[in-house]
């Protein structure tokens, strides 16, 4: 083996400063998760979801006469229905679906029937909101 003399083995200073930013990147990413940063985002993504999905649902209900439900009425009093994300109305001749005409983006868990609408028009998601 071939060696060069009067040089000791050792890490350079580039695999120090290498080894030291991917410690730091995991440091951060670790402290962001502790202090909740990822909950915060996942509610926030919750609440914007949920203006697009009730704003689009009062427009289809004022332009259908009815919600998009699988049967296109609102549950009783005190129950749930949900959201039929492929509902539709034909209006003069065309047909008019709630996704993608009123809204542009499906929100998460769209198809697991999680987001429902009440007696009274109200939308909500069942599901806690930090596992949103």
């Amino acid at each position: 083996m071939i060696t060069k003399k009067g040089r000791e083995g050792g890490f350079s200073l580039l695999e120090l400063s290498i080894a030291m930013l991917i410690i730091a990147i995991l440091v951060a990413v670790v402290i962001l998760m502790v202090t909740g940063f990822f909950g915060e985002a996942r509610e926030t993504r919750l609440q914007a979801d949920m203006n697009s999905v009730k704003s689009a649902l009062n427009t289809y209900m004022i332009d259908s006469g009815s919600p998009p439900t699988a049967n296109g009425s609102l549950p009783p009093p005190g129950e749930y229905a949900p959201i039929d994300f492929d509902a539709s109305f034909t209006q003069a001749g065309k047909t008019f679906t709630f996704y993608p005409d009123y809204i542009e983006t499906l929100p998460k868990h769209h198809d697991e029937g999680l987001w429902r609408i009440d007696s009274r028009g109200s939308v909500s998601v069942d599901m806690d909101p930090k596992e949103y």
